[in-house]
């Protein structure tokens, strides 16, 4: 018992407790979970009940085990041939017979006082008082249970002692068959669903060689780990090995196999880990790992891992002064305990912008006796620290963050490249070089109305990036704004004000309509004059007429004038008689035209002289005795003409009125040697009358 007790509190301080094997994970209750494995005298089985009240009735009425032959020579047989493999039930041996073996299997006899102690306790110090709190207040079947399985898992030979393992040497090569395990307990007692495995000597497969074992090494430790994921299925439990005469011979770091026994479904455990502890930090060791199977056996070797332990650097450096000169070089001063000289291999000073890094190596290789140095790489605002760096390339142990300032007063070079887009809404988009100074923090912007005025900022702090958006009021008396940029550094220092932009704003007002001044008639011309735009950007200005004042007759140019020194313009293309109106307009540069104010109206009067006939004339036919007078038609449209007749020193009185298409008329009212005088005048179809006309005939 005692010595049982011993072997438990081990089992625990090596880490086997801590995860569960697959045999002893519990899955649905009452079930009966087999294993199998080919080797060259036959196949090996192995089985187990998934919960201790399972467990203990089996144990009590055992197993029975049934070989069904399924395919033969590559054939399936039409019906399975049956056999039963052991005579009596399979039920673990009596306690005598565990005597001898538990002499040498040190398994077995966990076995045996599992199966037959009359207790079953867990003891010793564990240095895991958490995980061995919750196993002593675990049922004492429970702990039973569970021990056996693992137990079993690692000695075939007390598994078979035990009931839960046959091996089969009666098979054959070209036969492949179904195995079933059956519990013998009465149905009433526990009812316990059997368990099957399906292989054939064909399934030979020698056990895998571990691989990825990894080692990371501490101070005077080592963290080893496998993977153990893709060998579960071949290994239960696994035995570390360890070499110090430089992999020539090995022996095991550990007195028992360390195993996986609370391992979840849900979460497979992808590594295997092991801690062990170094003599010391000086000499190489090398580790493998090799697997135990379900069945006891020994896998093969992994390929070594192998390392020296790392000594821990317990001194830190401490920056204790800095000076920075009129050249922008510093001095920094540090204090390290002298006896930590020996144990590293120099110092490394490391720089950053702010303190939290990220830090940067600037200066290497400082040898371990130094304790100052000067460095001239300095920006506007700096945070250094200093590590010491362990011979054996381990851990470094590193100062505080110190600030250091170079005294800055020369200010940034003043921005270049100033651009501005308006668009029609307002937005501005201002855009200029990024400065070049190392210490820029950002940029101070600021804004006119007017050339040559004072600008004001337009921003309340430093502004970071080089691209801006403001907006202005399109709809203003100001068409231009004017831009400036100054560029600030992390000292607050202020650059000339760049160059002063002037941008335009978009042209959404019409410029100003110009006025009629006056106007006047004469010899049938009108002349106009207007006083021009008021506006600075008008490039031309229009002058439309139109005939009388319908609204909605059509407005003609008749004048573009782009020469700044017109205010006038004199319109010969009238009709006397004809009324027009005339309006005046300016466009800007953008092509916006002025709304016209209220349009002038000119009557222009009618001139009788540019109203009379051509080749007025009187011919005196003497033969047949009479006279004709006749006469050309007038330019424009006539209505009538009136003629006039009478006689020399008479007045003439209106003698006939004929229509517009007339062009003579015959009179034979005369008389022999008598002088006659006729006249003419046109009336036009508007009732201006044109001049009046005389001649004089002898008949």
């Amino acid at each position: 018992m005692k010595k049982l007790k011993i072997l438990l509190s081990l089992l625990l301080m090596t880490g086997v407790l801590y995860q569960t094997p697959a045999s002893a994970q519990r899955k649905a209750a009452n079930k009966l979970y087999m294993k199998a494995t080919v080797r060259k005298s036959g196949v090996l089985l192995r089985w187990a009940a998934d919960n201790p009240a399972a467990w203990k009735t089996t144990n009590q009425y055992g197993f029975e085990l049934v070989r069904y032959t399924v395919a033969r020579d590559g054939q399936v047989l039409k019906a399975p041939e049956r056999k039963v493999l052991n005579n009596t039930p399979l039920k673990p041996l009596p306690l005598d017979a565990w005597e001898s073996i538990s002499q040498k299997d040190q398994y077995a006899a966990i076995i045996a006082q599992a199966l037959y102690g009359k207790t079953f306790e867990v003891s010793g110090n564990t240095g895991n008082k958490g995980v061995a709190s919750i196993i002593a207040q675990s049922a004492e079947q429970e702990q039973r249970f569970a021990f056996s399985l693992y137990a079993a898992d690692n000695s075939f030979a007390a598994a078979k002692m035990a009931g839960w393992g046959w091996e089969d040497n009666t098979t054959r090569p070209t036969e492949r068959y179904l195995y079933r395990i059956y519990s013998l307990a009465p149905v009433s007692k526990l009812k316990i669903d059997t368990g099957n495995v399906y292989i054939g000597m064909s399934n030979y497969e020698e056990l895998p060689k571990p691989g990825d074992v990894g080692a990371i090494f501490g101070d005077k430790s080592v963290m080893l780990s496998w993977e153990y994921n893709a060998y579960k299925s071949y290994y239960t439990s696994w035995i570390i090995e360890k070499s110090l005469d430089n992999g020539v011979t090995y022996k095991r770091a550990t007195d028992l196999p360390v195993a996986n026994i609370n391992e979840k479904d849900n979460k497979p455990s992808p590594r295997m880990y092991y801690m062990d502890s170094l003599p010391d930090n000086e000499q190489i060791c090398y580790y493998r790992v090799r697997g135990i199977s379900p069945f006891g056996e020994l896998g093969p070797a992994s390929e070594p891992a192998s390392g020296k332990g790392k000594s821990l650097l317990r001194y830190v450096p401490n920056i204790r002064s800095n000076n920075v000169d009129e050249k922008g070089i510093v001095t920094i001063n540090w204090e390290f305990e002298e006896a930590g000289n020996k144990l590293i291999r120099g110092f490394r000073l490391n720089q950053a912008p702010t303190v939290s890094g990220p830090f940067k190596v600037v200066v290497d290789n400082i040898a371990p006796d130094k304790r100052s140095l000067e460095y001239g790489n300095l920006n506007a605002t700096n945070y250094f620290t200093l590590t010491a760096v362990a011979k054996d390339g381990g851990n470094t142990t590193t100062s505080f963050p110190v600030l250091i300032q170079p005294v800055d007063s020369v200010p940034p070079a003043a921005p270049v490249g100033l651009t501005a887009v308006i668009d029609s809404n307002g937005v501005v988009i201002l855009k200029w070089e990024k400065n070049k100074e190392k210490d820029m923090l950002g940029y101070a912007i600021f804004r006119g109305n007017n050339p040559g005025e004072e600008m004001s900022a337009i921003t309340d702090s430093v502004y970071r990036n080089n691209v801006f958006r403001d907006s202005v009021v399109v709809k203003s008396l100001n068409r231009k704004v004017y831009y400036a940029v100054k560029a600030v550094d992390q000292r607050y220092n202020e650059s000339p004000f760049s160059e002063v932009l002037e941008a335009k704003k978009p042209d959404v007002v019409p410029p100003a309509s110009p006025v009629f001044s006056g106007y006047s008639v004469k010899n049938d011309t009108v002349y106009l004059s207007w006083a021009r735009s008021s506006d600075e950007d008008v490039a031309e200005h229009l002058l439309y007429r139109k005939t009388g004042l319908d609204k909605t007759t059509k407005w003609d140019l008749i004048s573009r004038s782009t020469a700044p020194g017109i205010y006038g313009y004199s319109d010969a293309a009238v009709t006397g008689g004809i009324t027009y109106s005339y309006i005046i307009t300016a466009k800007d540069s953008s092509g916006l035209e002025s709304v016209p104010v209220q349009p002038v109206t000119v009557t222009v009067p009618v001139s009788p002289e540019s109203i009379r006939v051509k080749r007025f004339n009187a011919l005196a036919n003497r033969q047949e005795r009479y006279i004709e007078v006749s006469w050309n038609a007038i330019a424009d449209k006539a209505a009538e003409y009136q003629l006039y007749k009478g006689e020399k020193d008479q007045p003439l009185t209106l003698w006939k009125v004929v229509d517009a298409s007339t062009r003579s008329i015959t009179d034979r009212e005369i008389r022999i040697n008598t002088i006659y005088k006729y006249g003419i005048r046109v009336v036009k179809d508007n009732g201006a009358m044109g001049q009046y006309q005389e001649l004089e005939v002898k008949y």
